[in-house]
């Protein structure tokens, strides 16, 4: 490894050394030296050393500067240096003969002062390649120091002066040299135990996110299964009168939105984190949506006696995926009925921008310190629940939210100040006129109702399930047997008769009974349960399909073929409006 990076190393240098201005430079030095000498020496003689000298680096310019040269292996064109330079400096080190004026101290001091610039511009460039650099440099200085030492031993100490400078200075430029690339390599040693460090820190994160984004189906399983036994038991308590029973009841139903919550968010961090979530983009109308979603939290306004204005144009239409809006808003109105005083309003307006539609949610709450505002979008951070009160969430909310908004290519920024409130903003692209508005609505109506378990819906605890259903049998295609068990006592008590089967092939053969299907998109043995229900519909039947996966391009399946997709866990209220909507 560290011959790789010496090798590497050097050819850099090499290469980025040789541009036509340093190139230009080096010429100009070379020519003016012959110049100076020609002042005292024939003419032709610093002609001929100056034409050798040149002819080399222009040969060595072109040669390095080819496709081919470059397209060599790196140990081929390290010797291809090395041959060049040896050649190159061995020839500059003769001008120990070439351009040497005996008797002659303030020439003789000028050649020097030459050779020793020529020794460090040679071993800037080259730290990495310790063999190269010394023979150069002791091939472009040693020749002329030697011969100051010789003639200066015979009564000239000028000469040998210079003759010993040379020496010294060509050990301690190579000395130098050896120091630097030791440096070098030390560094790069530890620049690459940092990147392998970081990088296995990182794919245990990766690890981590890409297993819980595996898993999500199989752990909202439980979940599911809990949500559905909930209103068998409501109904077994009320009827007994079992007050005691009956408080049981709703503590477990708040436990599981809790879980609900809690596995939700969490669950979207990992997958975002795994990189598997993409953004479904499509046009999506801004009015009908924040309709819905007052609709929504109206009752938790109520309760909190507030009101909710909207401030939306209608017919105003935005790139973004649907169930990523409606979660972001979602969160957004959840935190401002949460922090706004009684008898207050929280306002949901649109802003038009250049290129984008700006949402916004107001609310007039105690507001947030600029010093706190770029806190907020982190995880678990809550500014104002520091004794982790889970009543008040679980600071998951606005780090979902930015996430979301960037996968949707848009932007969420804060404006607020202690005291006055504070404005949520959400911006994005505008989205291209329709030829069609009927068809773009009746796409969202669809996604709607289609992913309302996602949509954070709030039954109140006080509602309880009267069926109207016309349809009285139904065909559930389901392998997990506690999910399968829940779903069949559910449906039981609604009046309905049910066959379970577990697997596609079951439900193909028995595809003869009930009006509606409820299948699983997760089937045993690989099996697809968009490919069944896909079947059974064209069988005469009504589907409805079931999924722990919330990726993209399942939702867009079920859009594109026209079924009804919910999200699990799906409570009991959900899962029976969606049966009446078939």
């Amino acid at each position: 490894m560290t011959d790789t990076i010496t090798q590497t190393q050097h050819n850099n240098g090499e290469e980025r050394s040789q541009t036509p201005f340093a190139f230009s430079m080096l010429r100009v030095s070379d020519l003016l030296c012959a110049l100076i000498f020609s002042t005292v020496l024939p003419w032709q003689q610093t002609f001929i050393w100056f034409a050798v000298v040149a002819s080399i680096r222009s040969l060595r310019l072109w040669h390095i500067s080819r496709p081919w040269f470059l397209a060599l292996p790196a140990a081929s064109r390290r010797r291809t240096y090395r041959y060049y330079l040896w050649a190159l400096t061995g020839f500059i080190g003769s001008s120990c003969y070439f351009l040497y004026v005996p008797d002659d101290v303030a020439m003789q001091a000028v050649l020097g002062i030459y050779l020793l610039g020529c020794a460090a511009l040679l071993a800037v460039p080259l730290t990495g390649d310790y063999v190269r650099t010394m023979v150069a440099v002791c091939l472009a200085v040693l020749p002329t120091s030697i011969r100051f030492l010789v003639e200066g031993s015979q009564g000239s100490v000028i000469l040998t002066l210079l003759g010993a400078g040379g020496v010294l200075m060509t050990l301690c430029i190579v000395s130098m040299c050896r120091i630097q690339e030791r440096i070098l390599l030390a560094r790069q040693e530890q620049q690459q135990r940092a990147e392998r460090a970081a990088n296995a820190v990182a794919d245990v994160g990766l690890a981590k996110s890409r297993f819980f984004a595996a898993v999500s189906h199989d752990l909202r399983q439980p979940v599911h299964a809990i949500g559905l036994y909930l209103d068998p038991l409501a109904r077994l308590s009320r009827s007994a009168g079992d007050e005691v029973a009956q408080h049981a009841v709703e503590g477990i139903r708040q436990s599981w939105r809790a879980l609900d919550e809690l596995l939700s968010q969490v669950l979207d961090l990992t997958r975002m984190d795994s990189g598997v979530v993409e953004a479904d983009i499509r046009p999506v109308e801004i009015a009908s949506l924040v309709r819905s979603l007052i609709l929504q939290h109206s009752a938790a306004a109520e309760r909190a006696g507030l009101r909710i204005v909207a401030l939306v144009k209608a017919g105003t239409y935005v790139m973004a995926d649907d169930l990523m809006l409606r979660r972001v808003l979602s969160n957004l109105l959840d935190n401002a009925i949460k922090f706004s005083p009684p008898n207050s309003i929280v306002v949901v307006a649109t802003r038009r921008g250049q290129n984008v539609w700006r949402l916004q949610v107001r609310d007039a709450g105690k507001g947030i310190a600029r010093d706190a505002q770029s806190k907020i979008f982190e995880e678990f951070v809550q500014l104002q629940n520091q004794g982790r009160d889970r009543q008040s969430g679980l600071g998951l909310g606005l780090a979902i939210s930015r996430r979301f908004v960037l996968l949707m290519k848009g932007s969420i920024a804060v404006r607020s100040a202690p005291g006055q409130g504070t404005c949520m903003t959400v911006a994005l692209p505008v989205a291209p006129r329709f030829t069609s508005t009927e068809s773009a609505s009746g796409a969202i109506q669809h996604k709607e109702s289609g992913e309302s378990s996602l949509a954070l819906q709030i039954q109140p605890a006080s509602e309880w399930l009267s069926p109207g259903l016309t349809s009285k049998t139904v065909l559930l295609v389901e392998d997990d047997c506690l999910v399968a068990t829940a779903m069949c006592q559910l449906l039981q008590s609604w009046g309905l008769q049910v066959q379970h089967v577990r697997t596609a092939d079951e439900a193909l053969r028995n595809a003869w009974f009930g009006q509606v299907a409820i299948c699983d998109v997760r089937l045993p043995e690989g099996a697809s349960g968009m490919d069944v229900a896909i079947q059974l519909r064209n069988r005469g039947k009504k589907v409805l399909l079931l999924s722990g996966e919330t990726n993209a391009d399942l939702r867009s399946d079920a859009l594109r073929h026209d079924l009804l997709l919910l999200t699990k866990p799906v409570s009991s209220g959900n899962l029976l409006r969606s049966l009446e909507a078939l």
